[in-house]
Formats: structure tokens, C-alpha cells, sequence
């Protein structure tokens, strides 16, 4: 997050000539516009895997509307996960499941239940989300699932095979 894009491009680059992917961590829109700009440079060839990160203090504040704008700013074909902390955690990821979106839970996000009475192991938040997910309608993937959702290994070879993929518009003839 504190890194500027020379240091993030750098780091993709060592990451993509290992065969690993990348997941952005995003704290608002503005890192996404940043890593749009670098797909259109051609320093990232890779699928839009990213988690919007809203905790405050210097990202996003959890809120629906600061989610809703995050969401509208995101191509379609992007794979969004949604983190927070604290006792935002719940009603955040009830908030993704509902828009079909992806969920993180756990206790490095919290310990506590909603009421604040008692501490949630991560299983317990897991089983929780598992069994929201299912009232909302909504599978839960397998691990087989969650890797072609990552689309895990794929890589793209130019500019414009990225930007169609990632679902966003071609660079303009002549600009970048």
C-alpha cells in the first residue's frame, strides 16, 4: 500500500517471470485506476483478481457506499473479494454475497461475534458464511471451482488480449 507504482510494477514483474499471479490488495479507486493504467502499459498481463480492502485509516471506510462505488468502478469481468475488519466484517460480506461477490473472514479480521459476548474461531465465521451463503441461494465453490474462478496460472500475452479479458475498453489507436 505505502509502495509506488514503480516498486508494484517491479514486483509484478519478478511475480509473473515465476509463474505466479497476482492478487491486488486495493484500498479505493483510485489503486485501481493505477492498476488499469498498468495493464494498458503492458507491465501486468494478468487476470483482474483483486480484494477491496476497506478499513479505514487511509483506505476506504466500510460502507455501503463507498462499496457501492468500488463495484461500479470495477470492470465486469473482475473477480472481487471484500475485506474489512472488526465488527464491519459480517454485514460487509453478507453486502458481497448479496451482489455476488466474494467473501474473506477470519480471525486475523476478527474475534468477536456480532454482539461482542464472545470470540469466533475462523471455522465459526466460515461455517456462518457458508450457511448465509446457502439461505441467500448461493453455492459455495469447491476447491476445484475457487481455482478456475482465480483463473489460477493464466497469463496474457499482449496489451489487448488483457484489457478485452479484464473487461475493459481498448487502449485508444495511437495513446496509452
Amino acid at each position: 500500500i505505502p509502495a509506488g507504482p514503480e516498486w508494484v510494477e517491479e514486483h509484478i514483474r519478478r511475480l509473473s517471470a515465476n509463474g505466479i499471479q497476482t492478487h491486488f490488495q486495493l484500498a479505493n479507486i483510485t489503486q485501481l485506476e493505477t492498476v488499469e493504467r498498468m495493464m494498458r502499459r503492458g507491465v501486468c498481463n494478468v487476470p483482474l483478481i483483486l480484494t477491496w480492502v476497506a478499513i479505514g485509516g487511509g483506505f476506504d471506510a466500510p460502507n455501503i457506499y463507498n462499496l457501492a462505488n468500488f463495484v461500479r468502478a470495477c470492470p465486469d469481468n473482475a473477480v472481487l473479494t471484500l475485506e474489512t475488519s472488526m465488527l464491519n466484517v459480517l454485514p460487509l460480506n453478507m453486502m458481497a454475497i448479496a451482489m455476488g461477490l466474494h467473501v474473506r473472514c477470519g480471525i486475523e479480521d476478527n474475534i468477536w461475534t456480532q454482539d461482542r459476548k464472545a470470540k469466533m474461531s475462523s471455522v465459526k465465521q466460515i461455517e456462518q458464511l457458508v450457511r448465509i451463503s446457502r439461505e441467500f441461494g448461493r453455492d459455495i465453490a469447491t476447491g476445484k471451482e475457487a481455482r478456475e474462478i482465480l483463473q489460477i496460472g493464466v497469463f496474457y500475452e499482449t496489451v489487448e488480449e488483457t484489457l478485452a479479458a479484464n473487461g475493459f475498453a481498448p487502449n485508444a489507436v495511437g495513446r496509452q
